[in-house]
């Protein structure tokens, strides 16, 4: 049960890792980087191992990817990529296409996660970290053009992700390195909470937090793994679906001692935890099984995660089927061809 917990980031191409990850600790996802594959053909064999795995260890496993196009884009080169989706924000139906086109190739591949959209407001340069993975320099835009992005993958049966909850548009600093601090909850609220209070209106699945220290929200534990940001989707947003944390081996947190991060987050009432495997994984899972057992950790959420993953599964028609590679790369190639010459 605890193991469905974990997204765990595939950090390594050594098939005895994988086995153990799924066989033993029965992760409830894997997400993929371009570094696992050269080739299209390469993904498909990744992946079709991954849900053979899980078949055998008899549930049902989530794979996804960060799949953005531009500068986060994690397919194999054969596949051209897209332009940002803030060069297109003045153009609804290329973002919506935008949209389609990256749906397309993640369900006809059998992954059935994206770690997408963008929810953050662009205040910033294109190079912010935010930048140009925007889609759009405010509330309203972003609205606008994100939410309809979002459901063009639960139309194919791929979970959409919203993030960086509460708002990365509020800060300059890159949470892949640092540990922003955000002092101004009052814009926070009024201006980067409001695409995510529409995303949740509209049947968002699941939102990502953000790693931030937000003084006048969460004092100095960072929002991640801060029981007081599930409070507040919970109660203030009625937010009642999936809570994951952004990537605890990022920026500064790769620092702490990622157990106790698990522990926190689980207790706190996240549902998902993402982490890239790392040395330590395997015997950090194996105390975090005698603390479930000795009934350190939140057992509740544990069994309600369980259960919130499962209903999900059902709802989006995933399975650990084996598939044989029927994208049409040429055709694809194509589409994205025809898009990029509408960016600005």
């Amino acid at each position: 049960m605890l193991g469905r917990m974990l997204f765990v980031g595939l950090n390594t191409n050594d098939p005895k890792i994988i086995e153990k990850l799924i066989l033993e600790c029965k992760v409830g996802g894997i997400t993929l980087y371009s570094r696992n594959y050269q080739t299209y053909e390469e993904m498909i064999k990744l992946i079709n191992m991954i849900h053979s795995l899980a078949d055998r260890a008899g549930y049902t496993i989530l794979i996804g990817i960060d799949q953005e196009g531009y500068r986060v884009n994690r397919l194999p080169k054969e596949i051209l990529n897209l332009k940002s989706p803030f060069s297109f924000h003045q153009d609804f139906e290329c973002i919506k296409k935008h949209g389609k086109i990256i749906a397309t190739i993640l369900s006809r591949s059998n992954i059935n996660v994206n770690f997408a959209p963008v929810l953050d407001i662009k205040r910033f340069s294109s190079h912010h970290p935010i930048g140009d993975r925007s889609f759009g320099s405010d509330a309203k835009t972003v609205i606008q053009n994100a939410i309809p992005y979002m459901k063009e993958f639960m139309e194919q049966d791929v979970i959409p992700v919203v993030k960086h909850f509460p708002g990365h548009g509020a800060t300059k600093i890159n949470t892949h390195y640092f540990l922003p601090v955000i002092f101004n909850f009052k814009k926070l609220r009024k201006e980067d909470l409001l695409p995510f209070k529409e995303a949740i209106l509209a049947g968002a699945e699941t939102i990502m937090v953000g790693h931030f220290l937000i003084p006048k929200f969460s004092f100095f534990t960072p929002s991640s793994f801060n029981k007081k940001t599930v409070s507040f989707l919970r109660e203030e947003l009625h937010f009642q679906k999936l809570i994951v944390t952004d990537d605890i081996q990022m920026g500064l947190l790769k620092f702490f001692n990622k157990g106790k991060i698990i522990k926190k987050a689980i207790n706190g009432g996240f549902n998902l935890i993402l982490i890239k495997y790392y040395d330590q994984f395997f015997k950090d899972f194996k105390k975090l099984q005698q603390e479930l057992e000795h009934h350190k950790l939140n057992q509740e959420n544990v069994l309600k995660s369980n259960q919130m993953l499962d209903e999900l599964i059902k709802k989006y028609h995933i399975t650990n089927k084996i598939v044989t590679p029927s994208l049409d790369i040429e055709k694809i190639n194509e589409e994205i061809r025809e898009l990029n010459k509408q960016a600005k």
